[in-house]
């Protein structure tokens, strides 16, 4: 990628991926409507169909309150818990069990409680 350059880096949640892959289609139908995507790109949609739980607004929204929480929750984890809604203490420690700070009971139930606010019905 000669003459490029990463200009920001943002972390987005799968539902936000979704909604960017479905625009890129849309895009790619008017130039070419027999090959509108990438290979890759039409399995990352399939996947971001099957797994994303919310809409988009709601997860971004979700991911700031995340953010805003903690001041040691960044947006890679907030992303990432909303990605996998844990349902429990031991989820949440399971995906925090790499990371620098690992919660606390206490704010772990937190961001559970924050997370069953928009958990969706299944």
């Amino acid at each position: 990628m000669i003459g490029r350059k990463k200009l920001e880096e943002h972390y987005m949640t799968i539902a936000e991926v979704r909604e960017l892959l479905e625009k890129r289609k849309a895009e790619g139908m008017e130039e070419n409507p027999e090959e509108p995507m990438f290979y890759e790109a039409r399995v990352s949609l399939e996947h971001a169909e099957r797994f994303a739980k919310l809409k988009p607004e709601q997860a971004a929204e979700l991911k700031e309150k995340l953010v805003g929480l903690f001041d040691w929750l960044d947006e890679r984890m907030a992303a990432k818990l909303v990605d996998l809604f844990p349902e429990d203490y031991f989820d949440i420690r399971v995906i925090f069990a790499k990371e620098e700070h690992q919660p606390s009971r206490e704010e772990a139930e937190e961001i559970l409680k924050l997370l069953d606010e928009y958990r969706p019905e299944e």
